[in-house]
């Protein structure tokens, strides 16, 4: 019985210095914040686009006119579709950003993201407080706010195209990048595509390749058996839509990579007539089709500097006003659970934050008509005095408390005064990096990168753990029965 009531103080000291140590310092230190949303529902307020019903042909046409002086598309054979230099920077203040080739942006970013993007992508990305929104299409009151709220912003490094091009057309941009898009890509490729232009991953010393591309090398090794002892021709000829598609993208992808190793300078060199020829590039022009398929094997090598960001990190803090971490060690430091929910919404702020910010400008609404009332006949002195005693006033003092939140949107919870805040000119200001759009599945594929670099042995850890208990709880038990054994007599 002595030995019960011993483990009972001692579990109940342990479990008290656990809830100290862990959940009650992840609840101050994690206060809530708005639910993650992957539908992108505040944008539904800026028009419904029709992204399921958009028009393949129409879509490209528009593309071409309106997207390809910036953005590249290498898995698409057509030279008119890759015109821009690869490696010229967007300039944007004192800083400039990477416009991405978007060969795979119908896969991994929400088709309603992509197209609110296209038509404002300083709202889609949630950067108001930096950036100037468009105001296209807005009248009198609402377009006064808009154009108070600009005074002073940037511009964003993209054009919106709200009011350039129509909705339907926007529709129809969305689905030419979901119908270009391949069906799948690696956890890497993935990363590579949503975060590499900004982040680095210094520990991805290649190292694990070749489970990263295990799929990719499957099918092309599978071409390769397809194209032994065929002609060219022969071989294209006999291959479905699909698998001509990913051939496109592999020669795309080698015109891609010889113009990596060309200085932006040349390429611009004679009017861009080095990058026209490289555009023009055939298989034959690269060794046939079976050549390109054996350079676009994927295996696992050691690259001493590891993976790093496509933009100049100098660059990125001009343009937003960070310098982007390195993210190899960010899954220890943030786990799924948190990485997720920034991912997600990196301008997401807490709660009592968001509300805190409300009945702050109440009380400051309350305090200025105070100050707009003070006598005139007040002499410096005393006008200072009764100031600085207003100021020192709180909500307290003039009964302000949280206003019933009448502006909240349906989807969102009764503690989310987000939309207050907003109409108010008070909403806390999130974090530099912008929302990427990011599908949930593709999210889920950045942070199983991240995990694979940055904590390869999570789960053999994980496993260990149910045996260190399984041991002590063995260890307890022969403990016991030593003690009975030994100590009987005694107690």
């Amino acid at each position: 019985m002595r030995e019960f009531k011993i483990f009972i103080i001692v579990a109940f000291i342990i479990g008290v210095m656990y809830y100290g140590v862990e959940p009650l310092a992840h609840h101050a230190m994690h206060p809530p914040t708005a639910a993650s949303d992957y539908a992108f529902k505040d944008l539904e307020k800026l028009g419904n686009i029709d992204v399921a019903n958009g028009n393949v042909e129409n879509g490209k046409s528009v593309f071409a006119a309106q997207c390809t002086s910036c953005h590249t598309l290498n898995s698409q054979p057509d030279a008119d579709l890759n015109i821009r230099n690869p490696k010229t920077l967007q300039p944007v203040g004192e800083g400039g950003v990477l416009p991405p080739d978007l060969s795979n942006a119908g896969l991994i970013y929400d088709s309603t993201y992509l197209a609110h993007f296209i038509k404002d992508p300083v709202r889609a990305t949630r950067l108001e407080s930096k950036f100037a929104v468009s105001c296209d299409g807005l009248e009198n009151e609402a377009l006064e706010k808009c154009d108070i709220s600009n005074e002073g912003k940037e511009s964003y490094p993209m054009n919106a195209f709200n009011g350039a091009i129509s909705d339907s057309e926007i529709a129809d941009v969305v689905a030419y990048l979901k119908s270009i898009a391949p069906k799948s890509l690696s956890d890497k490729e993935v990363f590579v595509e949503a975060c590499s232009r900004c982040h680095s991953a210094v520990y991805d010393k290649n190292q694990y390749d070749s489970m990263f591309f295990a799929n990719h090398n499957a099918k092309i090794e599978s071409l390769i058996k397809q194209g032994e002892g065929k002609e060219e021709a022969e071989f294209i000829e006999s291959l479905n839509d699909e698998d001509k598609a990913f051939m496109n993208a592999l020669l795309g992808m080698a015109k891609a990579k010889e113009k990596k190793d060309i200085s932006a300078e040349k390429l611009d060199e004679e009017n861009g007539t080095l990058n026209e020829a490289i555009n023009a590039k055939t298989f034959e022009d690269f060794g046939g089709a079976l050549s390109v398929l054996n350079a676009s094997l994927l295996e696992s090598s050691f690259n001493k500097a590891g993976l790093h960001a496509a933009t100049d990190s100098e660059m990125i803090k001009a343009y937003l006003g960070n310098t982007p971490p390195d993210l190899s060690m960010m899954i220890r430091a943030k786990g799924r659970t948190e990485l997720a929910a920034f991912i997600n919404n990196p301008q997401k702020v807490p709660l009592n934050d968001i509300q805190r910010a409300v009945i702050n400008k109440l009380v400051k609404n309350k305090q200025d008509e105070e100050k707009a009332a003070l006598p005139a006949d007040l002499s410096e002195n005393d006008r200072k005095a009764k100031i600085k005693e207003i100021n020192a006033r709180d909500a307290a003092y003039y009964g302000v408390k949280l206003p019933e939140n009448s502006m909240k949107d349906s989807w969102q919870s009764s503690e989310d005064y987000t939309n207050m805040a907003k109409d108010m000119g008070v909403m806390p200001q999130g974090k530099a990096m912008p929302r990427v759009g990011l599908t949930k599945e593709a999210e889920t594929q950045v942070i199983n990168y991240l995990e694979t670099i940055g904590d390869s042995k999570k789960a053999q850890r994980d496993s260990l753990g149910l045996w260190i208990i399984a041991f002590f709880v063995l260890l307890s038990a022969l403990a016991y029965m030593w003690k009975s054994k030994i100590w009987k007599d005694l107690h």
